[in-house]
């Protein structure tokens, strides 16, 4: 098996929500580019993995719910979605998301659809831009901010074209995400 791996950053904009205090929305993005090949066949391309974040925080959390969509190469989309969980330090922040719907959808192979669960944990930073107000809750921050977050996750593969594998496939992962967001 050969694999090349290069790293890309991108910067993505944010959702706007409604305007709403103790609500944020922020958009990351991780890009890079890859080649795996078995006996002929596999993934190549580019990898550009996003994650969409609408939290309501407190003082020092926040609840929300996140999603996650993954494109590997020209033949694999990964999506997920699901609740998170948020602990603020300001300017770090320690996040819990567990994705109760995990897909994952193929081109290239026999397999056509794999689902499960999975799970992430992510520590990151923000930062105000501009004229960003640093204020209890939203995350220490109202108004536009940079984010940088390093995420390890988790995913659970239980069924394969809707047939119950008799063993659950595994896949765990860390990456960087780089983004933007706005705290009302």
């Amino acid at each position: 098996m050969k694999t090349s791996l290069g790293i890309v950053t991108v910067l993505g904009l944010s959702l706007p929500a409604a305007a709403h205090a103790g609500i944020s929305a922020t958009l990351g993005v991780m890009a890079m580019s890859n080649s795996t090949k078995q006996g002929g066949q596999g993934t190549e391309g580019s990898t550009v993995l996003s994650q969409t974040n609408i939290t309501w925080h407190g003082s020092w959390w926040g609840l929300g719910l996140f999603a996650q969509r993954d494109n590997q190469g020209k033949s694999e989309v990964d999506t997920a979605y699901g609740p998170r969980l948020e602990l603020t330090w300001n300017p770090f922040y320690l996040e819990y998301g567990y994705a109760m719907k995990l897909n994952r959808s193929f081109t290239d192979r026999a397999i056509a659809e794999q689902e499960g669960a999975g799970s992430m944990l992510a520590i990151g930073t923000r930062f105000g831009l501009g004229a960003a107000k640093s204020t209890p809750g939203v995350g220490g921050l109202q108004g536009l901010f940079l984010q940088f977050t390093y995420t390890w996750r988790t995913q659970t593969v239980k069924t394969q074209d809707g047939e119950k594998l008799g063993e659950a496939i595994v896949q765990t992962d860390g990456y960087p995400l780089f983004g933007i967001g706005y705290g009302f």
